[in-house]
């Protein structure tokens, strides 16, 4: 976990960003209680997670490669989670697709 030390050294920027999460995360996890008890971690993650990855490859204009750089992952790692997800097709789904299609996945 991050240092309150830390966190006060970070940009207002990312400090305001902070306060905004620290005041939705707990409505979030009363609905998810509710919604999904027992699963609320892996929901919250999820409700993340997708909008954080399919931003970063429509920044990095569907690249992969350069979406997993900029977040700091593996590529594999990011292409496992997008099919998780259901970001991007799957391998099988864009061979079915056009040749076009294909070559942009």
């Amino acid at each position: 976990m991050m240092s309150e030390e830390a966190v006060s050294q970070d940009p207002p920027e990312l400090r305001a960003l902070a306060r905004l999460l620290a005041e939705v995360v707990p409505q979030l996890v009363e609905q998810l209680v509710v919604l999904r008890p027992g699963r609320v971690h892996r929901e919250a993650r999820v409700l993340l997670e997708r909008p954080l990855l399919a931003h970063a490859l429509a920044l990095a204009r569907g690249n992969q490669l350069r979406a997993a750089r900029m977040l700091g992952l593996n590529r594999n790692t990011l292409r496992k989670r997008c099919r998780q997800l259901q970001l991007v097709p799957s391998r099988l789904a864009r061979r079915a697709g056009t040749p076009e299609e294909a070559r942009r996945g």
